[in-house]
């Protein structure tokens, strides 16, 4: 399924645009990425973000053949003996223009829409933007880098919420290609994963369940009432602790088992009344955007759950 939109930015907003970059500095390193000065590690950040623009852009994509187009409205981190794994545009060959994607998370290639799939968060939707040389419109089209999250979310132990599930291929709604599993299917208990579907296979002392965060190898649901109770916040867990943790994974899917790896922010409250309005404002409207199949603004990643132990 192709999916290929377009957005019409006026001269005006994209000059605000051009002078909002260039006050800060941007300028592309050695692989012709844009960098963001006042963050030298970020070689993904572009002028174009998307508090620039609003969910409402002007759809009129017969009038925008340029709009980036991989093939596909999924493209798929693959294994790679050597090197890193890329991904290009199946259009603009020999078109001189300025590619940009946001949100934040994918390593693309200014010049020529190459993406680094290696190097990109996985399970994310993006919107990649083209500019071609010497034109004002900007063509915006949608694509989802396959993978895994979890989604943003409050979970209230108190009231028995207490597993967090994968979303595939930034699909809430989507079907798990893997098997279900239960509380036995941790690498302790000597799990694995099988043949659909391996989580938390990593070095011993570098796993997820080496640092408590008790996620089942099959499926990849992770209890977080257990994870508690196991000392992920360690023995007597106060408001405001806080943990990231690294998954690695493989998927038996159109990625054909790529090594990849998510990393989670896991914060405890005693009860939800603690939680500070700012981060459930920030819950909700990633939320929103998730089972709205909109682009999470902001920071996709990591993916923040709140573990509350009350209601009230």
């Amino acid at each position: 399924m192709k999916i290929n939109t377009c957005a019409y930015i006026s001269l005006a907003i994209y000059s605000l645009v051009i002078y909002i970059a260039c006050s800060k500095k941007v300028h592309p390193d050695d692989n012709n990425n844009v960098i963001d000065s006042s963050n030298p590690t970020d070689s993904t950040k572009s002028p174009l973000t998307d508090s620039t623009f609003d969910t409402n852009l002007s759809v009129n994509s017969s009038s925008c053949p340029s709009a980036p187009n991989y093939g596909d409205s999924i493209v798929y981190l693959k294994p790679k003996n050597n090197g890193d794994f890329f991904v290009v545009p199946t259009n603009n060959a020999g078109v001189d223009g300025t590619y940009f994607s946001w949100p934040e998370g994918l390593k693309i290639n200014r010049n020529t829409g190459a993406i680094n799939l290696s190097q990109s968060e996985t399970g994310v939707r993006y919107n990649i933007a083209f500019i071609k040389k010497g034109a004002t419109d900007t063509c915006v089209s949608q694509l989802i880098v396959g993978g895994l999250t979890y989604l943003d979310a409050i979970y209230v132990l108190e009231q028995g919420d207490t597993l967090a599930k994968p979303i595939f291929n930034a699909d809430p709604f989507g079907a798990s290609g893997c098997d279900a599993s239960d509380d036995s299917d941790y690498p302790d208990n000597n799990g694995n994963g099988n043949n659909k579907c391996s989580f938390d296979d990593d070095s011993l002392g570098q796993r997820a369940n080496d640092q408590k965060l008790r996620v089942r190898t099959k499926s990849g649901i992770i209890n977080l009432k257990r994870s508690v109770e196991d000392g992920l916040f360690g023995k007597n867990p106060k408001n405001g602790d806080a943990k990231k943790v690294q998954i690695r994974y493989k998927l038996n899917d159109a990625s054909q088992k790529a090594d990849q790896k998510i990393s989670v922010q896991l914060v405890y409250y005693d009860n939800v009344s603690n939680i500070p309005g700012a981060m459930q404002k920030e819950i909700d409207g990633k939320r929103a955007n998730m089972f709205n199949y909109k682009i999470i603004k902001g920071r996709p990643r990591p993916p923040l759950i709140i573990i509350a132990g009350l209601k009230k």
